[in-house]
């Protein structure tokens, strides 16, 4: 289905105004546009299924893409799998001690989407079926935990644990293709079945600090590139899936605007707001 371009306009203006602070889902699609749900694991759309097209994935690798609105120095990220149209039931950890791009330039400015810190990371969707599942982003604020929070600190605990303050983001929900139903999925031990990654990041002054226990957090980041450059490739690699290689796409489509074209497809005017808005960002 084909939009009239001042649909655009109304996408950016909406983009402007309801965006909060810290982190969301960017591929696949958050259910809530908002960067400061405290709530977990989804805040006011927890549980909530019930959204029209379901994003189908397979088992294995699998791209997605995330950002952060405000910077929080050392604060990492986790992402899990929900249960099938549930998300109370126990989640299955597909990657823990994801850390945080502590050099990310320019910062991230709060009303300004287009500047927000993008990252991107390589999961392994197990084999199972669901019809109505969905990815958990969850974002403990390690900053603001003080010496806890440094090489030699304790750290804190989440979920339902000693972090105090997380954010959290979920995605629309999505269909996976494989064989073992998810309420009869057995989750591995957290990080079990990923012995190689790493088990440090850098903390506080450079320092290394430790990155091996699941759920226990403390300041840790790592060099991105919009992917981690210091984890292995597979991690890194782009699965040419629904999150891969937008570059291209968004060349092509300001080919089209500057061809005189006055009519996008949903997608498409997603992209082109992202594009509008770096503009609006420089203008004012």
């Amino acid at each position: 289905m084909k939009l009239p371009l001042y649909v655009l306009m109304a996408t950016v203006a909406t983009e402007q105004i309801f965006v909060s602070a810290h982190a969301r889902w960017k591929c696949p699609v958050p259910r809530s546009e908002d960067t400061g749900i405290k709530s977990g694991p989804c805040g006011d759309e927890t549980n909530n299924f019930d959204f029209g097209d379901i994003i189908e994935v397979k088992p294995g690798p699998l791209r997605v893409t995330f950002e952060e609105s405000v910077h929080h120095t050392g604060a990492p990220f986790r992402i899990s799998l929900s249960g099938d149209g549930s998300d109370d039931d126990e989640s299955c950890v597909l990657l823990d001690h994801i850390p945080h791009n502590d050099d990310a330039h320019p910062r991230p400015r709060l009303y300004e989407p287009s500047t927000y810190t993008a990252y991107a990371v390589t999961i392994d969707i197990p084999d199972v079926y669901c019809e109505r599942c969905s990815l958990h982003l969850a974002n403990p604020m390690t900053d603001k935990i003080g010496d806890r929070g440094g090489p030699d600190g304790i750290g804190c605990t989440d979920p339902d644990g000693t972090c105090f303050s997380v954010y959290h983001s979920c995605t629309r929900p999505i269909r996976v293709t494989g064989s073992v139903p998810r309420s009869e999925y057995q989750c591995p031990p957290v990080g079990g079945s990923l012995s190689d990654w790493p088990k440090e990041w850098t903390g506080d002054d450079g320092r290394a600090v430790d990155a091996s226990v699941p759920g226990t957090y403390r300041r840790e980041s790592a060099a991105w590139d919009f992917t981690l450059t210091d984890a292995p490739m597979r991690y890194r690699q782009d699965d040419d899936g629904m999150c891969g290689a937008a570059d291209e796409s968004i060349e092509s489509l300001m080919d089209e605007v500057t061809s005189g074209a006055d009519t996008f497809t949903v997608t498409e005017l997603h992209a082109l707001s992202c594009v509008v808005t770096l503009f609006y960002s420089c203008w004012v």
